[in-house]
């Protein structure tokens, strides 16, 4: 019988051959049992991916009604402990989104603080809270064929848990960055005027299109006129496209981005605005034409940007190092000399961009600690990068400071 490698994800066995594929993951953690939920999403237990950490239920349904958020693992014993998803296509970009859901599990009504790390990278301070999940999510490209997501204490009274775990690959060019090492951590991703979320089976990758504020000063929503159109592209489903935001005057020729929907902070951005025609009059008379500014400064090189009908433009800085921004920066859209109605937008992600991806501790050292775990199951429980991040090595090593750390000591 052929079976998947254990925690591999995305492997097929045809004859002799092992065969990747695109991973396409949903972990339920804590569960045991493989269903799929009502939006045809298929879910797993997490056996296969953990041994460390022990299975509880909540005793406070999230208020969504989504199951995976109902069983959660805890990690009351070592100092990190980890996922590992195997198989993954090296070098091709991935969205890991870990979501926290407490509901009062361990019916202290205390909800944790905690560390949440990816492949040997910190990847941000959870703080959960009594009711409610927040989600973090993070595209990169890994650098070895293995996804490791781990959760860390900082607190000796404070332990770690995970509610849900979701793995997509994306197509060849999206969310590309100067350089492979950067990566980018989910601020804001918004389809203007929409009432509802959208998100798998409308988005295939399953990311959270969050609908915006349905009252923001001097704006208003406008929808597609013909909804027979239905085309996903692959970086943004029709759905976030079906609506827009635009001046509530039209006679306005400024459509200043609301800081209520983008949340700025004193950081380093990447960025994608998405711009589709929603009426076809407009688009054959050529009604909208407008500039992109941040800031002041114009940064549509390419002429000004003119939204298509059943398609859409999008403006970023793909390949570029990212925008340092600040919470008094404007985002604006500028109408050209010749335009007769006011910008339009439909979609916007937001991304704080890290560079400096680790390299994760030498390979030589990491086989070697395989091996010795095989052969200790007091051991096997440890899993994710042993050395990395700094200050979080496996409990029973000591690591150098290289790039690439060595063990030094066990």
């Amino acid at each position: 019988t052929l079976t998947h490698p254990k925690g591999c994800t995305s492997c097929i066995i045809t004859g002799e051959f092992l065969v990747f594929v695109p991973v396409l993951l949903n972990i339920d953690c804590g569960a045991t049992d493989m269903r799929n939920d009502s939006r045809g999403i298929k879910w797993v237990g997490d056996d296969d991916y953990i041994i460390a950490g022990n299975a509880s239920v909540v005793q406070n349904n999230d208020p969504s009604g989504q199951q995976q958020l109902n069983s959660l693992r805890y990690f009351p014993s070592q100092k990190k402990s980890c996922y590992l998803i195997g198989g993954v296509n090296r070098g091709r970009k991935h969205m890991v989104r870990a979501s926290f859901s407490y509901g009062n599990y361990d019916g202290k009504s205390s909800p944790p603080s905690f560390d949440l790390q990816f492949d040997g990278n910190h990847w941000a301070n959870v703080t959960t809270v009594p009711n409610g999940t927040y989600h973090w999510e993070v595209i990169y490209a890994p650098k070895r064929e293995n996804i490791s997501v781990c959760v860390a204490q900082t607190s000796p009274d404070q332990i770690p848990f995970i509610s849900a775990l979701v793995i997509r690959e994306f197509e060849p060019g999206m969310y590309e960055t100067d350089s492979a090492d950067d990566f980018l951590l989910m601020w804001k991703r918004t389809a203007f005027g929409s009432k509802d979320f959208v998100w798998y089976p409308d988005d295939p990758y399953d990311r959270y299109w969050h609908p915006s504020n349905s009252t923001i000063d001097g704006v208003i929503s406008v929808t597609r006129d013909n909804k027979s159109f239905n085309k996903n592209f692959p970086e943004i489903p029709e759905l976030a496209l079906d609506q827009a935001i635009t001046s509530a005057s039209s006679n306005a020729t400024t459509l200043t981005v609301p800081s209520s929907e983008t949340h700025l902070g004193d950081d380093t951005y990447y960025y994608n605005f998405y711009f589709s025609e929603v009426l076809e009059a407009a688009y054959q008379n050529k009604s909208r034409s407008f500039d992109f500014l941040v800031d002041g400064e114009k940064l549509n090189n390419n002429g000004p940007i003119i939204p298509p009908y059943q398609s859409y433009v999008n403006v970023s800085n793909y390949n570029q190092v990212g925008r340092r921004l600040t919470a008094g920066s404007v985002i604006s859209l500028v109408n050209t000399p010749d335009a007769s109605l006011p910008p339009i937008l439909n979609a916007m992600e937001l991304f704080n961009l890290r560079p400096g991806l680790a390299e994760g501790t030498n390979n030589y050292d990491v086989n070697a600690l395989k091996v010795l775990q095989g052969q200790y199951q007091q051991l096997q429980s440890w899993a994710g990068d042993p050395c990395l991040p700094k200050g979080f090595t496996w409990d029973w090593l000591n690591c150098n400071a290289d790039n690439s750390p060595r063990v030094t000591q066990l």
